[in-house]
């Protein structure tokens, strides 16, 4: 690979980096429902508001008293008062400082200085985004209400609660780093050397065992809603091991699965420029998690990570994950950080807060993230052009990773495109 064909200009770096209210990629990411907060963390009908930033943007997050969720502007219109103080009333939230009430659309709904506000020609009103609730989580669409499509249909969303474990962590770092992690086969027989065989949502299967071969040919083939990931190794009795990923426009992932264990989906969603949501979703179809599963997780094992009261988790960059040399030289951990998640977490946040892409040396492994830039890149210009965007409707979303052993003389092109397409009560295709 040359390296003219491997550098990623600064000019482009920054197009797909920065994500606020009036950049080109803030706008695309903005026309998809994105994961927004975990259902369980805004409960109680009526409750407390909580604090979000998502894109660049301030926000506030409550379940009214009808039990509905609203995302509204942190700040009043009036006076531009934060409604973190607000009083969460009757179906929609009321400005502490001159008793403002807004409903869960935004619309000012009463002024008590102001009388004769319903008369106004022009009303104020504070800038709200349509939710949904699916798959234990709330989504919100930011972008031109005209354009707002329809629900979710990811296949956790679907399965049924006990069959699904969700977290969601906070990385300090640009969203773009993380998913290009999300989406590189190369680094898992080296960073994840270790986990393969000790980890417990990992260990025993045989395709823990294959993954650990360093000797891999990637591939990436583009799909209507993305693209499908490829590493294939080198298996028993003149097989190949094929791992099959996807990435799923704008910010959604799907990682090859192992054995019988949960499937791991994510989604990468940027909180601001230098910082994301990382969205861990485990789930089966065919099967409740178990205790013990669920138990691990809730430990950090597997992709996911301990986490604090602050979801940045326990380990972080600043007290270094809790690196172990001694770990590293006894060969306990290939890079000095246990579990899957944090390893990944501190690659992702070692390279800066916003990775500086032009002064890469990319090679040919790196495939799949020179494809899925330059699918990006084009998609930003057919979103400013009006044209038509993937990712948004059900075919596009229920779709699965495969993990599987085939005769060396089955191309890739021969194997079987159902075992990709999710379908209720089916197993997924795993080894």
């Amino acid at each position: 690979m040359s390296a003219e064909y491997a550098l990623f200009s600064k000019e482009e770096n920054e197009i797909l980096t920065r994500t606020g209210p009036e950049t080109p990629m803030g706008k695309l990411l903005r026309r998809y429902w994105l994961p927004a907060i975990k259902s369980d963390e805004v409960t109680v009908s009526g409750g407390d508001q909580l604090r979000l930033k998502l894109l660049g943007e301030d926000l506030i997050v409550f379940r009214s008293t009808d039990g509905r969720v609203g995302v509204l502007d942190q700040f009043c219109p009036h006076r531009r008062a934060n409604l973190f103080f607000a009083r969460n009333e009757e179906c929609g939230l009321r400005c502490t400082y001159h008793g403002w009430k807004f409903d869960l659309d935004g619309n000012v709904i009463e002024i008590p200085s102001e009388p004769d506000f319903e008369q106004w020609e022009t009303k104020p009103r504070v800038k709200a985004y349509p939710t949904v609730e699916s798959g234990g989580i709330v989504w919100v669409y930011m972008g031109p209400l005209g354009q707002k499509p329809a629900p979710p249909e990811y296949e956790y969303c679907l399965v049924p609660d006990e069959n699904r474990f969700v977290t969601r962590r906070w990385e300090e770092c640009n969203w773009l780093q993380g998913m290009e992690g999300g989406i590189d086969p190369v680094h898992v027989p080296f960073l994840h050397k270790y986990e393969l065989s000790t980890d417990p949502l990992h260990r025993g299967t045989a395709g823990a065992d294959l993954t650990a071969a360093t000797k891999i040919f990637y591939d990436s083939i583009d799909q209507p809603y993305g693209a499908n990931v490829i590493a294939r190794r080198d298996a028993e009795d003149e097989n190949y091991y094929w791992r099959i990923g996807q990435w799923i426009f704008p910010c959604f992932t799907i990682a090859p699965p192992y054995g019988d264990f949960a499937m791991g989906s994510n989604a990468w969603v940027p909180r601001d420029d230098n910082s994301f949501w990382r969205w861990i979703i485990s789930c089966h179809p065919t099967r409740k998690l178990t205790k013990t599963e669920i138990s691990v997780m809730e430990e950090g094992k597997g992709t996911h990570v301990r986490l604090g009261d602050d979801l940045k988790g326990i380990a972080n960059r600043e007290n270094v994950y809790f690196i172990d040399r001694e770990g590293q030289r006894a060969e306990k951990t290939f890079n000095g950080v246990y579990t899957v998640g944090l390893q990944d977490k501190a690659m992702q946040e070692s390279q800066g807060e916003v990775h500086q892409r032009q002064f890469e040396y990319l090679v040919n492994s790196d495939k799949s993230i020179i494809m899925m830039r330059r699918r990006l890149l084009a998609t930003v210009g057919i979103n400013e052009q009006g044209g038509e965007l993937p990712g948004l409707t059900a075919v596009d979303q229920r779709i699965r990773s495969a993990s599987l052993v085939k005769p060396k003389g089955i191309p890739y092109e021969e194997l079987s495109e159902d075992i990709l397409i999710s379908r209720e009560g089916t197993p997924v295709t795993s080894i």
